[in-house]
């Protein structure tokens, strides 16, 4: 079972890299937070928090 929770915990942290990466790649295509957030599975906040990083 912890083996089942940490791979599980894992798999997740890689989706979100993944969909962190994309997002990051779109910034300067897609200009509409709410879009870019529905297409990435991000919220608007973390979309936002990307532009500013940039």
């Amino acid at each position: 079972r912890f083996y089942q929770e940490v791979f599980t915990e894992g798999k997740q942290e890689g989706d979100k890299s993944a969909r962190l990466r994309i997002a990051r790649s779109l910034l300067d295509i897609i200009q509409d937070d709410r879009v870019l957030a529905q297409h990435t599975g991000l919220t608007e906040l973390e979309i936002q928090q990307l532009r500013k990083e940039k």
